[in-house]
């Protein structure tokens, strides 16, 4: 069974610091990698699929697959492991941004250029992949990540594949994905390239609309569709959809894979033809005739034909001899057990596998806070693994410590802290200073707040030894999971309750409501109850959905540190939406989601309540206290 992780050492090398995430087949750990004191993420199996030995065997094997891709597109997987009978994890670049999955919760439709551009680096990932005979078989939104600068990023190659072989349609764990199948994936017949172009374009369908291209009232329903139905042109869902991204849309989803773009990299050039405004695509495959060859007769083309022929035998031949000549030299070449280069510099790597009959490639470069530029931070294959005399051996090279920004920890608890420092990289040195401040609060801090600093490098923090408080301010749980939250208290010594669920539309398995309250007194004794989401309920799934971005403005009058608290009222019932600490004069935006046709919105200014406003499909409401913007 998955214990409780936080805190835990995986491989005497990963240091669990907190939960991040989960999926249908794992949770997913914020960790410290202790040899080169960098964060990183830790993916860890559920209980149930770690007793299977196959998913197991599966997703070891792909994992290290997965380690050998190398691309700004891909999330790089550093190490595999096992810790425990039952704990297989995978350890990952972190990445600091959000799921496109949430990006389309929140913003879609995107626009057409963006949803292009989002297309286009999925795809020179899979383009990566595909050329390492490596196939993703789960593309899709929850798996596609965007870094705060914009970087999109494919994850889940080694637990995409681990799901395979017969269990993937079969297993109610894992039919939440049916909405991206390929028809060959729902038939349960071996997938290849096309099937990831395939689920890329449901994704791509789904960006330009907000909606998926097939629906219906279960899993099994929307795989027949899959195999059955003509996907809907996105044209006739909206307008402003030029022919070329149509096109590329229907080309991508066409049922048979040979009628569907035969690599990424032709999907690629046909996105940038759409962006640039040619009316023309790549051609259809390999059998379509060229265009200049129908303009011939037959007759040039048949005194041709020899020569052609014989151009082909002799290439063939070469490539025969050439083969037969690599494979006496693989062979006939020794074996090596390939040794440990990290941590040593390009050139002694170089050197040392040199003489072994080792080649070295550079698979790409990533910085680090524990070694200088051009050091290596990772080899592939691992170190001890068995490989042939003559073979390349990609490695990753830092590009020395990164500059982050010193974040601001005064007022916070100490451990509270040490947390937020440790996240950016840095080192935390305690010091103890008398002041009247609570006993255990950060006083001061050393350098300031906003400051750049190379990971690595300490920042000193002065903590009070004054009084000890006999009440703390609780924090805003709200967003988080029970496991975060309960780190975020355990360092105030206070414990969370039983937790209760009910339906929400905001995420599954995130804290909706809390008590006592946000910014309200706490005592240490108190344990603090929280309200777990649900998921929408079954009765909203019936009713219309809407969308609709609030702007708030705080009277000037209004009491520094004032409550702001919004509840929805409609056709599914009550939700709190916003509760938040908000300052005189501020314009606040609240993103609102409801269902029927009516609604309202309640606020409440320090439990005080203002007028109400009526919410109507059209994304309408009246002005009230506040202003609103158009539904996004």
């Amino acid at each position: 069974m998955v214990k409780a992780m936080v805190g835990k050492i995986l491989g005497s090398r990963y240091e669990v610091l907190e939960r991040i995430g989960q999926g249908g087949m794992s949770l997913v750990y914020r960790a410290r990698d202790i040899t080169l004191n960098r964060l990183v993420a830790v993916k860890i199996l559920k209980h149930q699929w770690a007793e299977d030995d196959e998913v197991v065997h599966r997703f070891d094997q792909e994992a290290r697959a997965a380690a050998s891709l190398v691309n700004r597109h891909i999330v790089q997987v550093y190490d595999v492991g096992r810790d425990d009978p039952d704990i297989h994890y995978m350890v990952m670049e972190l990445v600091s941004g959000e799921t496109l999955r949430n990006k389309l919760d929140r913003e879609a439709p995107l626009s057409i250029e963006e949803a292009l551009s989002i297309t286009d680096q999925i795809a020179q990932g899979l383009e990566a992949a595909h050329g390492q005979k490596v196939v993703h078989r789960d593309i899709k939104p929850q798996n596609i990540l965007i870094a705060s600068d914009g970087t999109v990023k494919v994850t889940d190659f080694g637990i995409a594949y681990a799901a395979t072989s017969g269990t993937l349609v079969n297993t109610g764990s894992l039919l939440g994905t049916v909405q991206y199948l390929s028809p060959e994936q729902a038939r349960g017949k071996l997938v290849g390239p096309q099937s990831d172009l395939y689920s890329l374009g449901i994704v791509l369908f789904e960006m330009l609309t907000g909606r998926l291209p097939f629906e219906a009232d279960s899993p099994i329903g929307v795989a027949i569709k899959h195999l059955q139905d003509e996907a809907p042109e996105v044209r006739s869902l909206r307008a402003g959809i030029s022919e070329p991204v149509e096109k590329v849309v229907q080309r991508a989803l066409s049922k048979d894979p040979a009628e569907r773009y035969q690599s990424a990299k032709a999907i690629r050039q046909d996105i940038r033809r759409a962006l640039e405004g040619d009316e023309g695509t790549a051609n259809p495959g390999a059998g379509a005739m060229p265009l200049q060859e129908s303009r011939h007769g037959a007759n040039p083309q048949r005194r041709r034909r020899w020569l052609r022929w014989l151009i082909a035998t002799a290439v063939l031949l070469a490539i025969v001899g050439a083969g037969l000549y690599a494979l006496d030299r693989w062979i006939y070449s020794p074996v090596i057990t390939l040794p440990n280069v990290r941590g040593e510099s390009l050139k002694t790597a170089q050197s040392k596998l040199g003489r072994l009959g080792l080649t070295i490639s550079i698979g790409g470069h990533s910085p680090s806070s524990h070694l200088p530029k051009d050091y290596i931070l990772n080899e592939i294959p691992s170190p001890g693994t068995q490989v042939k005399g003559g073979q390349t051996i990609q490695v990753v090279l830092s590009t020395g410590p990164q500059q982050v920004s010193v974040p601001d920890v005064t007022g916070e608890d100490a451990f509270q802290a040490e947390q937020n420092l440790t996240t950016q990289g840095l080192r935390i040195v305690t010091r103890n200073i008398k002041s009247h401040a609570v006993k255990g609060q950060v006083v001061k801090q050393s350098p300031r707040p906003g400051v750049r600093l190379t990971q690595g490098k300490p920042v000193t923090v002065w903590v009070s030894d004054g009084p000890p408080a006999s009440t703390l301010i609780m924090p805003n749980l709200e967003g988080l999971s029970v496991s975060q939250a309960a780190s975020l208290l355990i360092g105030k010594n206070v414990s969370v309750g039983t937790p209760t669920s009910t339906y929400s539309t905001e995420p599954v398995n995130t804290i909706i409501d809390q008590s006592p309250e946000p910014y309200s007194a706490l005592s240490h004794s108190s344990p603090v109850n929280v309200t777990v989401s649900e998921g929408p309920s079954p009765a909203s799934a019936k009713l219309p959905k809407n969308k609709t971005l609030v702007t708030w403005q705080i009277p000037n009058n209004a009491p520094a540190k004032s409550i702001l608290k919004v509840v929805v009222t409609d056709s599914a019932g009550n939700e709190e939406v916003f509760y938040q600490q908000v300052n005189p004069g501020q314009p606040v935006q609240i993103p609102v989601t409801w269902y029927g046709s009516t609604g309202q919105l309640l606020v409440f200014l320090n439990s005080q309540a203002q007028a109400p406003q009526p919410l109507t499909a059209n994304g309408t409401t009246s002005p009230g206290a506040g202003s609103n913007t158009p539904p996004s």
